[in-house]
């Protein structure tokens, strides 16, 4: 990289960066301001910006386990480590999934911040958009000219980090569903899709460009990865909307949908966290506050 960095000239250095950086910071701003009525602390906001290098570190050192314990032959799926099966991708797919969530639930997911359903979808978000950052950084700078690494910061913009951020979106979608359930067993459940789905959903897609090669010009194979590719943004796109319709209902304290039922309202999670105080408490923030 230091040699890139010597032969590369600013100008095409700040062409690279551009491209990489600068389409991140664009769809941050547009989840800060669709949750502009109830903007979210600064310091949650800078634990999901700051999270991507950290997520990734636990990433790879979750993947280095996985190939030196030889977990991706434990099915007999492959034939050596760097083969690449159905198997060894969901274990990758599943060590990148498991560290955005291990990041919302230690940091964010007890934060008293983290108060109505939306918010879910704004950390876990950020908190992809911020892997997926870092992740397209390393891979851009570590080409070896100019062509190929504006051409793979393009690439990504459109593909892996919208990839990234809709696995977020579903992750932050069942992370509400578990911090809003009034039942431990609905807790359990939605626990276990925060990691289930977005695994699933990373897992289709990397499968799927291992099996298409993006050098194919043909029409048909276009065609193809242009459908595949608005798939995932369809998906990000529909749980979008189911966690604004929820988050809706909770503010407003009215009916959950039939099999979103068992989430609580507003009135009852503040109520929920207000028995948490002793009574004298309680009594002077209903004065005060209430």
């Amino acid at each position: 990289m230091s040699t890139l960095f010597s032969t590369l000239d600013i100008s095409k250095l700040i062409i690279v960066l551009v491209l990489t950086i600068v389409p991140s910071i664009l769809i941050f701003s547009l989840i800060l301001y669709s949750d502009r009525k109830s903007k979210e602390p600064l310091l949650m906001i800078l634990i999901c910006v700051f999270s991507g290098a950290f997520t990734i570190c636990l990433s790879l050192v979750l993947d280095k386990l996985i190939i030196k314990y030889n977990l991706v032959g434990g099915a007999g799926l492959v034939m050596n480590s760097n083969s690449y099966s159905v198997y060894k991708i969901l274990l990758l797919a599943a060590a990148e999934e498991y560290s955005k969530l291990l990041i919302l639930y230690l940091f964010l997911f007890k934060n008293k911040s983290y108060d109505d359903i939306f918010d879910g979808f704004v950390y876990s978000s950020i908190t992809a958009l911020s892997f997926s950052l870092v992740e397209t950084f390393i891979y851009v700078f570590n080409e070896s000219t100019y062509a190929d690494m504006s051409s793979l910061a393009v690439l990504r913009n459109f593909t892996a980090i919208p990839l990234h951020l809709v696995c977020g979106i579903s992750m932050g979608y069942f992370i509400s569903l578990e911090k809003f359930s009034k039942f431990r067993s609905k807790k359990l459940l939605n626990m276990f899709f925060a990691l289930l789905v977005p695994t699933t959903i990373h897992t289709v897609y990397n499968v799927f460009f291992s099996m298409v090669s993006l050098t194919d010009n043909s029409i048909l194979s276009v065609l193809v990865i242009i459908l595949f590719v608005l798939s995932v943004y369809f998906v990000g796109f529909v749980f979008i909307l189911k966690t604004n319709m929820l988050n809706k209902v909770f503010i407003s304290n009215s009916i959950y949908p039939k099999g979103k039922q068992y989430l609580m309202t507003k009135e009852e999670f503040i109520y929920k966290n207000l028995r948490r105080f002793s009574w004298y408490q309680m009594l002077i923030i209903k004065i005060f506050i209430l």
